[in-house]
């Protein structure tokens, strides 16, 4: 090709309009050259200008949407280093516990959602921490269990290391005060050696495996609320720590059918039983148009602090006799990724 070729090609390649323009802005782009703009453009689902109002409207065409912010501020899309996806999309669909002041304020939480349960579904909900009340002790099924005596109840804390279940749950999971311990986890057990109703790590284990699994057309409902929600707030990336099988299959799926406006560093839970088909199948790079990366393994060596199973050399100072425990990472063989 000429070079009067090249360059017209060139200029045709410039003159595209965009589908976009946003003006009357400030944008940070993150270059420390040119930290502030006021203007940038879009063109095919990628940016193609940043700088001023002047450039941008250079490539308005027939078709071209403006934007005036009005002085409000743009920033590159935010990237959360240590999220759960499938956990969000199940949140914004069962009781939010979150910032509950005492154990009394998650009960009630949890008897208005009853009144809208079918007779035997299990009601979950998430967020509580025992922290936040005036009684920091943990919390014992007996109240609970009066308030909800016929649905099972399973409340994560927000930690996602310990949960609250009551007498339902722990009755529908068979678990007594002659269940013992399982590796990786404790029941809280009151003097007697009963079940209190808090789970400890792998004890959540045993009553989670009860819980009627949610169907894949459910998963695919709340990731894509997830998604919908992490996007309302400027989210455009996530590091996925720990994902199940199913769970990645509904997403590759839902990217496959470009419905997944969300970059995924997903992580394999360490104790999947389909690892072992993710290590043979080797690490995936920006599948799907860079939508998902799948080339890591979450681990977890022990517990958390809040709900003290972190593994400590030295007993809980409100806690005498309890150092926490290990909680048993499956060693992993494979190609590195």
């Amino acid at each position: 090709m000429s070079g009067f070729g090249v360059l017209f090609v060139l200029l045709t390649l410039q003159q595209q309009p965009a589908d976009l323009i946003v003006l009357n802005a400030r944008v940070y782009t993150a270059d420390v050259t040119r930290p502030v703009a006021e203007a940038l453009a879009v063109r095919g689902g990628r940016i193609a200008f940043v700088g001023s109002a002047r450039g941008a409207l250079a490539l308005v065409g027939p078709r071209t949407q403006r934007l005036d912010l009005g002085g409000q501020t743009v920033i590159p899309g935010m990237v959360d280093a240590h999220a759960h996806l499938l956990g969000l999309g199940q949140a914004l669909r069962t009781v939010n516990l979150v910032g509950t002041r005492s154990y009394d304020e998650v009960i009630a939480r949890v008897v208005e959602r009853a009144k809208t349960a079918r007779p035997g579904e299990w009601i979950r909900g998430r967020g509580w921490d025992q922290n936040d009340w005036a009684d920091t002790r943990f919390p014992t099924h007996q109240a609970l269990s009066r308030a909800v005596p016929n649905n099972p109840v399973y409340l994560t804390r927000v930690d996602g290391h310990a949960a609250l279940v009551n007498a339902k749950a722990l009755e529908l999971a068979q678990v007594t005060a002659a269940t013992p311990d399982p590796a990786g986890g404790r029941f809280m057990r009151d003097s007697a050696g009963t079940p209190t109703g808090v789970l400890i790590d792998g004890a959540q284990g045993v009553v989670g495996r009860v819980i009627p699994a949610a169907s894949r057309a459910e998963l695919q409902a709340q990731t894509l609320a997830a998604i919908t929600e992490l996007n309302r707030w400027g989210l455009t990336g996530i590091h996925d720590a720990g994902v199940n099988a199913e769970g990645i299959a509904v997403y590759e799926g839902l990217a496959r059918e470009g419905r997944y406006s969300l970059r995924n560093y997903v992580m394999i839970r360490d104790n999947d039983e389909g690892i072992d088909a993710f290590m043979r199948r080797g690490p995936q790079n920006a599948l799907y148009d860079g939508r998902l990366w799948i080339r890591a393994i979450k681990l977890s060596a022990d517990g958390a602090l809040g709900s003290r199973g972190a593994a400590l050399l030295e007993p809980y100072s409100d806690d005498p006799g309890n150092t926490g425990q290990p909680t048993g990472a499956r060693p992993v063989r494979g190609r590195a990724a």
